[in-house]
């Protein structure tokens, strides 16, 4: 009996020191799970930290430094050896590019700005067209020693006659026209040749010319694509050397002339019996001005 009873004790005590045994276990895995689970999210966590910071990289090396080669003479638009002598006093008196003493001068009892519109065109042909330079002032000298020119009371503008027979002598071959009956043929007339002179009238058409009765305008290099021109207008700074449509030049022709306009149609170096060379008077020069080689100009600066 006795004996029974110890071996149920024994086997009560074996089974809660079992049962100790087994709830250590288990505890020591639940902490264990834990720590695994703690350790897991904030390894978690932190990849998310990283993954919301804005990612950086290291500056990339700077490309070694070369010099950008500095050309002595940038190119020139094909216009800038273009010349466009002005005439008028107000643009002398403001100091505009091309204006020059002649714009106050006083020739045969007239102002030059009055009736110098066509010397100023021949100066400017001549001196764009030559391997020389002269002045409007040269060009007024010269038709009036080879021609009949006379202003007449300083009032009246060179005619066309006279135009084509002082630029024979400067080695030139021009050649006058009547308005052509289209614009099309005007266009072709216009087309490759060294330069013109048109006679235009707001009377005509006042689209880009106002209050002006009869003036000459040099064009210059049409350009088809565009079907533009540039002009050298003498009478108005504002105008002078700019692209405008043909279209305005054709329609402004004046009618009430027995020529509308001339032709530049070639230069011959051995006919050219001047060859005169230098601007000698004071005036305005553009930024982009540069003498010519054959040029024996005084340089003088302009007047202050």
């Amino acid at each position: 009996m006795r004996r029974m009873i110890a071996i149920s004790i024994f086997s009560i005590l074996a089974l809660v020191i079992g049962s100790f045994i087994i709830l250590y276990r288990y505890r020591e895995k639940a902490i264990q799970s834990q720590q695994m689970t703690e350790k897991t999210s904030s390894l978690q966590s932190e990849t998310q930290k990283e993954a919301l910071q804005p990612q950086t990289q290291p500056p990339a090396p700077a490309p070694p430094q070369t010099e950008t080669p500095q050309t002595e003479d940038p190119a020139l638009h094909a216009e800038d050896s273009i010349y466009s002598f002005l005439q008028g006093p107000v643009a002398w008196e403001s100091k505009a590019p091309w204006s020059g003493i002649w714009c106050e001068s006083e020739l045969d009892g007239g102002l030059f700005s009055v009736f110098g519109c066509g010397l100023c065109d021949l100066a400017s042909i001549y001196s764009t067209l030559s391997p020389y330079e002269c002045s409007p002032l040269d060009m007024y000298a010269l038709a009036r020693k080879v021609t009949d020119y006379a202003p007449g009371d300083g009032a009246g503008a060179i005619d066309w006659p006279y135009m084509v027979d002082a630029l024979q002598k400067t080695g030139f071959t021009a050649q006058l026209r009547e308005k052509d009956k289209t614009y099309e043929a005007f266009q072709k007339a216009v087309t490759d040749i060294p330069g013109a002179i048109v006679l235009i009238s707001s009377e005509e058409d006042d689209t880009y010319w106002q209050d002006t009765p009869g003036h000459y305008v040099n064009i210059w290099h049409y350009n088809p694509e565009t079907d533009q021109v540039f002009i050298g207008d003498s009478g108005n700074p504002k105008h002078n050397r700019q692209w405008i449509p043909l279209r305005y030049i054709y329609d402004a022709l004046a009618s009430d002339s027995a020529w509308q306009y001339m032709l530049i149609t070639s230069y011959e170096e051995d006919k050219n019996t001047w060859k005169y060379s230098g601007i000698h008077e004071k005036w305005t020069r553009p930024a982009y001005y540069k003498a010519k080689p054959e040029s024996k100009s005084l340089l003088m600066p302009a007047q202050e």
